[in-house]
């Protein structure tokens, strides 16, 4: 968009038509990559009161395409939220310029301004969540202190998008493995480029840790005899690992912690080497898996509101997961014995491994 015409003007065939026509057209214009018209008809759709449901279901798929589900659950993650506004308030003042990368609803930019920063740029490479954002924005009365870019983070123009190099840098771009939404592209990209001499970056630190577990979902997820027949070489092109929730009763740690790796997000040249291997002592018992999670610092105050940790045990919740790598067999373990853990990385993947 940017030439001053409405989708109206643009697409005039649409005049004189209802809502279910839009919905419709909403999709073709999608498909052929006219996002932004795309994400106003639908819109428009959406707001129209004669919109039958038909209509409305059309128009939230336009709008819903490419918009991970895992929004929903994120900003109900009190315990997250909360670690990131205590963060937030130990490091921003009046004078503060804050970036946020990667907005999704707003949220942490809100929460940057409760704490009391003066001003905060955020950008969102997704159109639709830009757009809302910026909705959100203006819902809660901060659109003159928060402005939304509908950027990827690499796009940014310094003097343009952001005005001066910005105080502080928060971001919540990890998963379940750490490093799946390229959080260490970013912070190389934006920590060097971006960020003022001493500033400050929420999280400060990602953590990669690991043990020899238990996963009692493990024979759920794999293929024996079935209705008379063995289909156990199906196992052979299942996935390498498989997400489990943190609260599960049944998943058990069965060794100590070993820390695969560990990046101080702000320094992005003490990251070093893309392999790891580190040895655990073992409890009795048994293991069929290594169990893989992240922790994140929110920042080094040694607060203890400071660390947000997704380590599985009974009656934990988080919005993220714990990672299970099925071993090849379960393997019996005495009290005292070592196992070594094994993993490699790229900036956006990671694989994890029993050496040996």
């Amino acid at each position: 968009m940017g030439d001053g015409k409405t989708v109206w003007t643009r697409w005039p065939m649409l005049q004189g038509r209802g809502p279910d026509d839009w919905a419709m057209f909403a999709q073709v214009l999608l498909d052929k990559g006219k996002t932004d018209d795309a994400l106003d008809l639908a819109l428009a759709v959406l707001d129209h009161t004669d919109c039958s449901g038909r209509a409305r279901v059309m128009a939230s798929r336009v709008l819903h395409k490419d918009v991970p589900n895992w929004h929903w659950g994120l900003v109900r993650d009190s315990k997250r939220n909360q670690a990131y506004e205590a963060a937030l308030r130990r490091v921003v003042g009046p004078d503060s310029l804050v970036l946020d990368i990667g907005a999704g609803t707003g949220l942490l930019s809100l929460l940057a301004l409760r704490a009391g920063a003066g001003r905060v740029v955020a950008c969102e490479m997704n159109p639709a969540v830009a757009r809302m954002a910026m909705a959100i924005a203006r819902a809660n009365g901060v659109e003159d202190r928060l402005t939304i870019v509908p950027k990827n983070s690499a796009e940014l123009i310094l003097g343009e998008d952001v005005e001066r190099p910005v105080d502080v840098i928060v971001s919540e771009i990890v998963d379940n493995m750490l490093l799946g939404e390229h959080t260490l592209a970013v912070h190389r990209d934006v920590v060097p480029r971006l960020l003022r001499p001493g500033g400050s970056v929420i999280p400060a630190e990602g953590r990669i840790l690991a043990a020899l577990g238990h996963d009692p979902t493990l024979e759920s997820r794999r293929m024996s005899s079935h209705e008379g027949f063995d289909l156990s070489a199906f196992n052979r092109i299942a996935a390498p690992s498989h997400r489990i929730k943190v609260g599960d009763p049944g998943v058990r740690l069965v060794s100590d912690v070993a820390c695969l790796f560990d990046f101080r997000f702000d320094e992005p040249d003490s990251w070093g080497g893309k392999a790891a291997e580190q040895s655990v002592t073992a409890e009795a018992g048994e293991a069929n898996t290594i169990i893989q999670w992240m922790r994140i610092d929110l920042d080094r105050s040694g607060a203890a509101d400071a660390v947000y940790e997704v380590r599985p045990r009974p009656g934990a919740s988080s919005c993220w997961a714990a990672v299970s790598w099925p071993l090849v067999w379960p393997i019996r373990l005495q009290a005292g014995e070592r196992h070594a853990i094994a993993a490699a990385r790229t900036d956006s993947t990671l694989t994890v491994w029993l050496a040996g």
